[in-house]
């Protein structure tokens, strides 16, 4: 199963959420040593080891920018005026440490627009299935309490809100979520449902042409 987002109406681009069966024929991955950080990383090749960062960014055609989840957020994003794009992981952690703004000014800083960026967010655990302690609540801001449910005396964290809140607050104007709930949903690998062997889906971006 793959699944396009409002991101197919750029043609500079193509792009995919996935699940594992379905990404075996995806073309020469860029793959993440995913740290769970705020750390990114433009690039103009294909590096040779996956780099320990969790976000990738490029204006090179023919580099598959590529995301490994398994509950987190799979964000792609993509600039038509300056012809760049972005690959990002975002766990709870890495959107709570800024990953989201880091990779949009990172993005800026090579010449891209806010007024312009496109961000669509893959499947990911969605706030009935996000049960959350409260040491955990205590992080954030009261300002963003509004993230947060409480349900029979249990804490539940609205994921999905929270990583768009975050990139609105990059600047992004432009945000889809394709909502899926990876936990209660077979059709997606989550680490909550089964941390043993969880498996991982995959989401990818890349520009249009080049070698690769």
């Amino acid at each position: 199963m793959k699944q396009a987002s409002h991101l197919a109406s750029l043609d500079f681009i193509d792009h995919g959420f996935y699940n594992a069966d379905d990404f075996q024929n995806d073309p020469d991955p860029i793959l993440m040593n995913q740290v769970h950080s705020a750390d990114t990383l433009f690039l103009t090749e294909k590096p040779s080891n996956p780099p320990a960062v969790d976000a990738l960014i490029t204006k090179t055609p023919g580099l598959n920018l590529t995301v490994k989840t398994a509950d987190c957020a799979p964000v792609l994003l993509a600039d038509p005026s300056s012809r760049m794009i972005a690959a990002v992981h975002a766990g709870w952690k890495g959107a709570f440490q800024g990953v989201l703004e880091a990779t949009v000014l990172n993005m800026l800083r090579h010449g891209a627009h806010p007024d312009t960026i496109y961000a669509a967010v893959g499947p990911h655990i969605q706030c009935p299935s996000f049960e959350m302690g409260k040491e955990i609540k205590a992080l954030f801001p009261q300002t963003e309490e509004n993230f947060f449910e409480m349900k029979e005396g249990k804490i539940f964290f609205d994921f999905d809100a929270y990583v768009i809140h975050r990139l609105k607050r990059a600047g992004v104007k432009s945000v889809e979520t394709i909502g899926d709930d990876t936990y209660p949903d077979h059709n997606y690998f989550s680490y909550r449902r089964d941390p043993k062997n969880p498996g991982r889906q995959f989401s990818s971006i890349m520009i249009k042409g080049g070698n690769k």
